[in-house]
């Protein structure tokens, strides 16, 4: 009897280390992925390109060109499917630029008061898995609410002139995993519209705006 307690011990014994190490070993997870939903809030710097002339033949009494720091904030959502190390998928936003400028140097109008305001973007993505990071680039298109307003001068009244911008909007930037459903991001984005007349007293009377954007942004986001 004394023998088998002796010979049970020494095989607890070997054992224990064994039993330790398996008790400290941590839970299996699942592999990370970037697939699947996910949304989340930016802020960014801008910078505003404005270009304000009048519309061909008065086009030749010059430009009004400007470039407009701003601060911007705004949410973002999408869904990332992915195929090896490839990721891709589709995201929208929308956000809202906070700067209005007024410029005195515009032709014809003299002073002229100008804002972006709120904008909205659709953009495909594409990027590549390493591990804790997602290098990526994106196009698609974005439209942006131009705002303007003239004081009026001799026996023209002060107007209001709105009108919704619509162009591309391209990018690069990385998301970096912290856990699996937290991620950090910086992006830089470039957005570029068309031509828009305005019309502030009639014909003769008119202003073409053309607007760029780069926006160099700092996002947050949650993975589902």
């Amino acid at each position: 009897m004394k023998s088998l307690l002796l010979a049970s011990v020494f095989s607890v014994g070997l054992c224990a280390p064994g039993l330790a190490a398996d008790l400290a070993a941590p839970a299996a997870t699942p592999d990370w992925t970037w697939q699947g939903a996910y949304a989340g809030a930016f802020g960014a710097g801008t910078l505003d390109h404005y270009r304000i002339q009048e519309p061909p033949p008065f086009d030749v009494f010059g430009t009004s060109k400007h470039s407009v720091g701003s601060a911007t904030l705004g949410g973002f959502a999408g869904y990332n499917f992915q195929s090896g190390k490839i990721v891709y998928g589709v995201e929208g936003e929308l956000g809202y630029r906070f700067k209005k400028s007024t410029f005195t140097d515009v032709p014809g109008a003299g002073t002229l008061d100008v804002s972006t305001g709120l904008f909205g973007s659709l953009k495909g993505r594409v990027g590549v898995d390493m591990g804790q990071y997602l290098p990526f680039v994106t196009a698609g298109v974005t439209a942006a609410q131009l705002k303007t307003f003239w004081p009026g001068g001799g026996p023209f009244p002060p107007t209001d002139a709105d009108a919704t911008l619509v162009g591309g909007i391209v990018g690069a930037g990385v998301d970096v995993a912290l856990t699996h459903n937290v991620f950090l991001r910086g992006e830089y984005d470039f957005s570029f519209f068309g031509k828009k007349t305005l019309d502030y007293c009639g014909p003769g009377c008119q202003l073409e705006h053309t607007v760029q954007t780069h926006d160099f942004r700092v996002a947050v986001g949650l993975k589902f």
